[in-house]
């Protein structure tokens, strides 16, 4: 027998839907990737916004 004879009948089928989680898996780790770029960036912009609240609170009250 050959070696090819002797594969499961589902085998190609199944390196099919393995190449095809690969793939997913793939994009959902571009996707997170862009999503924790996102939100460091917005995480960054809330503590600069913070900061300036800080600052201008910080001088009015030493402001005579």
């Amino acid at each position: 027998m050959s070696p090819e004879s002797e594969r499961c009948p589902y085998s190609m089928v199944h390196d099919v839907q393995m190449n095809n989680l690969a793939e997913d898996i793939k994009e959902l780790h571009v996707r997170v990737r862009n999503l924790e770029t996102t939100l460091t960036r917005g995480v960054m912009l809330l503590v600069a916004n913070l900061v300036a609240v800080i600052v201008s609170l910080g001088q009015q009250l030493l402001q005579p």
